[in-house]
Protein backbone atom coordinates (compact mmCIF):
# COMPACT_ATOMS: atom_id res chain seq x y z
CA UNK A 1 0.00 0.00 0.00
CA UNK A 2 1.62 3.48 -0.95
CA UNK A 3 -0.79 5.87 0.03
CA UNK A 4 -3.79 5.93 2.58
CA UNK A 5 -6.47 4.86 0.26
CA UNK A 6 -4.98 1.57 -0.35
CA UNK A 7 -4.45 1.33 3.22
CA UNK A 8 -8.16 1.39 3.58
CA UNK A 9 -9.03 -0.93 1.23
CA UNK A 10 -6.53 -3.11 2.79
CA UNK A 11 -8.14 -2.84 6.16
CA UNK A 12 -11.62 -3.24 4.72
CA UNK A 13 -10.74 -6.75 3.11
CA UNK A 14 -9.11 -7.90 5.80
CA UNK A 15 -12.18 -6.94 7.91
CA UNK A 16 -14.23 -8.82 5.87
CA UNK A 17 -12.73 -11.79 6.86
CA UNK A 18 -12.18 -11.44 10.18
CA UNK A 19 -16.23 -11.22 10.47
CA UNK A 20 -16.74 -14.62 9.51
CA UNK A 21 -17.42 -14.21 5.95
CA UNK A 22 -17.70 -16.88 3.79
CA UNK A 23 -15.81 -15.35 0.77
CA UNK A 24 -12.95 -16.46 -0.91
CA UNK A 25 -11.18 -12.96 -2.38
CA UNK A 26 -12.29 -9.40 -1.09
CA UNK A 27 -15.17 -7.58 -2.31
CA UNK A 28 -13.44 -5.23 -3.94
CA UNK A 29 -10.35 -6.69 -6.16
CA UNK A 30 -6.67 -5.79 -5.87
CA UNK A 31 -4.97 -4.27 -9.04
CA UNK A 32 -1.65 -4.46 -8.57
CA UNK A 33 -0.17 -2.21 -11.73
CA UNK A 34 2.21 0.45 -11.14
CA UNK A 35 3.04 0.50 -14.79
CA UNK A 36 -0.45 2.87 -14.89
CA UNK A 37 0.95 5.81 -13.84
CA UNK A 38 4.51 4.91 -14.74
CA UNK A 39 6.72 8.26 -16.59
CA UNK A 40 6.10 8.99 -19.72
CA UNK A 41 8.60 8.29 -22.77
CA UNK A 42 10.46 10.29 -23.29
CA UNK A 43 9.85 12.35 -19.37
CA UNK A 44 9.40 15.82 -19.67
CA UNK A 45 8.08 18.11 -17.04
CA UNK A 46 5.91 20.33 -18.19
CA UNK A 47 4.52 22.41 -14.32
CA UNK A 48 5.86 23.99 -11.74
CA UNK A 49 6.60 21.92 -8.54
CA UNK A 50 7.41 24.07 -6.08
CA UNK A 51 7.22 21.09 -3.33
CA UNK A 52 10.14 19.68 -4.73
CA UNK A 53 12.18 22.62 -5.01
CA UNK A 54 15.72 21.85 -2.90
CA UNK A 55 16.50 24.26 -1.01
CA UNK A 56 18.71 25.69 1.98
CA UNK A 57 17.67 24.81 5.56
CA UNK A 58 17.97 28.43 7.65
CA UNK A 59 15.83 28.09 10.15
CA UNK A 60 16.96 29.17 13.90
CA UNK A 61 18.70 26.47 16.42
CA UNK A 62 15.14 25.90 17.43
CA UNK A 63 13.59 25.38 14.90
CA UNK A 64 16.26 22.62 14.49
CA UNK A 65 16.07 20.80 17.88
CA UNK A 66 14.51 17.27 18.70
CA UNK A 67 10.74 17.48 18.05
CA UNK A 68 8.08 16.61 19.72
CA UNK A 69 4.32 15.43 19.44
CA UNK A 70 1.47 16.99 20.56
CA UNK A 71 -2.34 16.37 19.41
CA UNK A 72 -5.08 19.64 19.02
CA UNK A 73 -8.40 18.93 19.07
CA UNK A 74 -10.63 21.42 16.79
CA UNK A 75 -14.17 21.12 17.62
CA UNK A 76 -17.12 23.60 15.86
CA UNK A 77 -16.50 26.10 18.45
CA UNK A 78 -12.36 26.19 17.63
CA UNK A 79 -13.45 26.68 13.53
CA UNK A 80 -16.01 29.11 14.02
CA UNK A 81 -13.71 31.52 15.68
CA UNK A 82 -10.90 30.76 13.42
CA UNK A 83 -13.56 31.64 10.74
CA UNK A 84 -14.43 34.89 12.57
CA UNK A 85 -11.29 36.29 11.20
CA UNK A 86 -12.14 35.83 7.86
CA UNK A 87 -14.36 38.61 6.27
CA UNK A 88 -18.27 37.97 6.04
CA UNK A 89 -18.30 37.92 2.42
CA UNK A 90 -15.42 34.88 2.81
CA UNK A 91 -16.19 31.61 1.16
CA UNK A 92 -13.70 28.67 1.93
CA UNK A 93 -13.94 25.24 3.00
CA UNK A 94 -13.22 24.22 6.38
CA UNK A 95 -10.02 22.42 4.77
CA UNK A 96 -8.97 25.37 3.78
CA UNK A 97 -9.69 27.69 6.82
CA UNK A 98 -7.99 24.83 9.08
CA UNK A 99 -4.79 24.81 6.93
CA UNK A 100 -4.41 28.44 6.47
CA UNK A 101 -4.72 28.88 10.11
CA UNK A 102 -2.24 26.27 11.17
CA UNK A 103 0.62 27.62 8.67
CA UNK A 104 0.28 30.89 9.78
CA UNK A 105 0.43 29.51 13.39
CA UNK A 106 3.24 27.54 12.75
CA UNK A 107 5.17 29.93 10.44
CA UNK A 108 4.62 32.68 12.85
CA UNK A 109 6.26 29.80 15.59
CA UNK A 110 8.85 29.20 13.41
CA UNK A 111 10.46 32.76 13.95
CA UNK A 112 11.77 32.80 10.44
CA UNK A 113 13.34 35.36 8.26
CA UNK A 114 10.27 37.50 7.08
CA UNK A 115 11.89 36.48 3.34
CA UNK A 116 12.06 33.18 3.66
CA UNK A 117 9.99 31.79 1.35
CA UNK A 118 7.13 28.87 2.51
CA UNK A 119 4.92 26.35 1.68
CA UNK A 120 2.07 24.84 2.20
CA UNK A 121 1.58 21.76 0.55
CA UNK A 122 -1.74 19.58 0.25
CA UNK A 123 -2.08 15.80 -0.69
CA UNK A 124 -4.68 15.68 -3.36
CA UNK A 125 -6.04 12.13 -4.19
CA UNK A 126 -5.68 11.67 -8.19
CA UNK A 127 -8.02 8.53 -8.60
CA UNK A 128 -11.22 10.50 -9.57
CA UNK A 129 -9.33 12.87 -11.83
CA UNK A 130 -10.33 13.64 -15.40
CA UNK A 131 -7.74 12.21 -17.71
CA UNK A 132 -5.93 10.10 -15.30
CA UNK A 133 -6.91 6.41 -15.53
CA UNK A 134 -7.02 4.66 -11.73
CA UNK A 135 -8.95 1.52 -12.05
CA UNK A 136 -11.15 0.58 -8.71
CA UNK A 137 -8.78 -1.66 -6.45
CA UNK A 138 -6.15 0.09 -7.36
CA UNK A 139 -3.51 -0.19 -4.54
CA UNK A 140 -0.60 1.87 -5.56
CA UNK A 141 0.60 5.25 -4.97
CA UNK A 142 -2.10 8.23 -6.34
CA UNK A 143 -1.63 10.91 -4.61
CA UNK A 144 0.76 14.13 -4.81
CA UNK A 145 0.82 17.25 -3.09
CA UNK A 146 1.18 20.61 -4.94
CA UNK A 147 1.93 23.86 -3.00
CA UNK A 148 1.61 27.17 -2.56
CA UNK A 149 4.40 29.45 -1.57
CA UNK A 150 4.60 33.25 0.37
CA UNK A 151 7.34 34.93 2.11
CA UNK A 152 7.00 34.37 5.86
CA UNK A 153 6.61 37.49 6.71
CA UNK A 154 3.21 37.86 4.15
CA UNK A 155 2.07 34.82 5.95
CA UNK A 156 2.77 36.05 9.47
CA UNK A 157 1.30 39.49 9.36
CA UNK A 158 -1.25 39.87 6.47
CA UNK A 159 -5.14 38.81 6.65
CA UNK A 160 -5.64 35.63 7.33
CA UNK A 161 -8.25 35.75 4.24
CA UNK A 162 -4.49 36.31 2.39
CA UNK A 163 -3.49 32.78 3.46
CA UNK A 164 -6.85 30.84 2.70
CA UNK A 165 -6.72 32.53 -0.89
CA UNK A 166 -2.91 30.94 -1.23
CA UNK A 167 -4.63 27.51 0.22
CA UNK A 168 -7.45 27.46 -2.54
CA UNK A 169 -4.79 28.16 -5.73
CA UNK A 170 -2.29 25.04 -4.26
CA UNK A 171 -5.25 22.61 -4.83
CA UNK A 172 -6.79 23.49 -8.43
CA UNK A 173 -3.11 22.55 -10.11
CA UNK A 174 -3.62 19.10 -9.54
CA UNK A 175 -4.71 18.04 -12.73
CA UNK A 176 -4.36 14.40 -14.66
CA UNK A 177 -1.31 16.57 -16.48
CA UNK A 178 0.27 17.65 -13.30
CA UNK A 179 0.48 13.93 -11.57
CA UNK A 180 2.09 12.61 -15.22
CA UNK A 181 4.56 15.50 -15.10
CA UNK A 182 5.11 14.73 -11.15
CA UNK A 183 5.87 11.06 -12.21
CA UNK A 184 7.92 12.11 -15.34
CA UNK A 185 10.07 14.58 -12.67
CA UNK A 186 10.91 11.03 -10.36
CA UNK A 187 12.76 9.59 -13.61
CA UNK A 188 14.51 13.17 -14.48
CA UNK A 189 15.80 14.37 -11.11
CA UNK A 190 16.47 10.96 -9.99
CA UNK A 191 13.20 10.95 -7.16
CA UNK A 192 14.07 13.86 -5.15
CA UNK A 193 12.25 14.38 -1.97
CA UNK A 194 9.63 16.81 -0.52
CA UNK A 195 10.88 20.41 0.06
CA UNK A 196 11.88 20.27 3.46
CA UNK A 197 13.01 23.93 4.50
CA UNK A 198 9.73 25.81 5.54
CA UNK A 199 7.42 23.71 4.05
CA UNK A 200 4.01 22.41 5.66
CA UNK A 201 2.45 19.51 4.55
CA UNK A 202 -1.23 18.38 5.19
CA UNK A 203 -3.41 15.42 4.33
CA UNK A 204 -6.74 15.48 5.35
CA UNK A 205 -7.82 11.81 6.00
CA UNK A 206 -11.24 12.28 7.19
CA UNK A 207 -13.16 11.15 4.79
CA UNK A 208 -11.53 8.06 3.64
CA UNK A 209 -13.13 5.58 5.88
CA UNK A 210 -10.14 5.12 8.52
CA UNK A 211 -13.08 5.98 11.07
CA UNK A 212 -15.18 3.00 9.96
CA UNK A 213 -13.64 0.38 9.10
CA UNK A 214 -15.87 -2.15 10.92
CA UNK A 215 -13.30 -5.76 12.29
CA UNK A 216 -16.89 -6.55 13.49
CA UNK A 217 -15.98 -5.72 17.00
CA UNK A 218 -18.04 -2.22 17.81
CA UNK A 219 -18.22 0.78 16.22
CA UNK A 220 -14.61 2.24 16.46
CA UNK A 221 -13.63 5.51 18.92
CA UNK A 222 -10.79 6.44 17.01
CA UNK A 223 -9.35 5.46 13.14
CA UNK A 224 -6.27 7.68 12.27
CA UNK A 225 -2.70 7.66 12.37
CA UNK A 226 -0.75 7.68 15.76
CA UNK A 227 1.00 10.70 14.58
CA UNK A 228 2.45 13.51 12.76
CA UNK A 229 6.17 14.04 11.03
CA UNK A 230 8.47 17.35 11.50
CA UNK A 231 6.77 18.56 8.27
CA UNK A 232 3.28 16.80 7.93
CA UNK A 233 0.36 16.55 9.70
CA UNK A 234 -2.72 14.87 8.84
CA UNK A 235 -6.79 15.50 9.44
CA UNK A 236 -8.89 13.34 11.50
CA UNK A 237 -12.27 12.83 12.55
CA UNK A 238 -12.74 12.82 16.52
CA UNK A 239 -16.33 12.90 18.17
CA UNK A 240 -17.35 16.26 16.74
CA UNK A 241 -14.59 17.70 15.77
CA UNK A 242 -10.62 17.36 13.81
CA UNK A 243 -7.81 16.29 15.66
CA UNK A 244 -4.51 17.47 14.09
CA UNK A 245 -1.32 16.18 15.44
CA UNK A 246 1.75 18.31 15.21
CA UNK A 247 5.67 17.71 14.97
CA UNK A 248 7.79 20.58 16.10
CA UNK A 249 10.70 21.25 18.55
CA UNK A 250 9.21 21.80 22.13
CA UNK A 251 10.05 25.82 22.25
CA UNK A 252 8.53 26.13 18.42
CA UNK A 253 5.67 24.10 19.83
CA UNK A 254 5.35 26.20 22.95
CA UNK A 255 4.91 29.34 20.49
CA UNK A 256 2.92 27.27 18.09
CA UNK A 257 0.18 26.59 21.13
CA UNK A 258 0.35 30.19 21.80
CA UNK A 259 -0.60 31.54 18.36
CA UNK A 260 -3.26 28.29 18.05
CA UNK A 261 -4.89 29.83 21.02
CA UNK A 262 -5.23 33.33 19.69
CA UNK A 263 -6.98 31.80 16.22
CA UNK A 264 -9.16 30.28 18.53
CA UNK A 265 -10.72 32.59 21.06
CA UNK A 266 -13.91 33.48 21.47
CA UNK A 267 -15.22 36.25 20.79
CA UNK A 268 -13.13 37.77 18.34
CA UNK A 269 -13.15 41.30 18.10
CA UNK A 270 -12.91 41.76 14.37
CA UNK A 271 -10.56 44.60 14.65
CA UNK A 272 -8.52 43.52 12.43
CA UNK A 273 -8.00 44.44 8.56
CA UNK A 274 -9.83 42.02 7.09
CA UNK A 275 -8.56 43.54 3.09
CA UNK A 276 -6.00 41.50 1.75
CA UNK A 277 -3.92 42.73 -0.67
CA UNK A 278 -4.19 41.76 -4.28
CA UNK A 279 -2.58 38.32 -5.35
CA UNK A 280 -0.96 38.68 -8.03
CA UNK A 281 1.75 35.66 -7.97
CA UNK A 282 2.41 32.95 -5.39
CA UNK A 283 5.39 34.61 -4.09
Amino acid sequence: MSDAAGLIQFLNAIAEFAKGKEVTAPSVSPVWQRELLSARHPPRITCLHHEYEQVLDTNNDDANSTPIQKPFFLGPKEIRAIRNHLPPHASASTFEVLTACLWRCRTRALALDPNNTVRVSCFVNGRNLPGLIVPHGYYGNAITNPAAVAKAGKVCSFPLEYTVELVKMAKPQMTAEYFKSVADLMVIKGQPSYTVAGNFMVSDVRRLGLDTVDFGWGKLVYGGTAGAFPTLSFYMNFKDGIVVPICLPEPVMERFEEELKKMTKEPFDGSVDHRPPKITSML
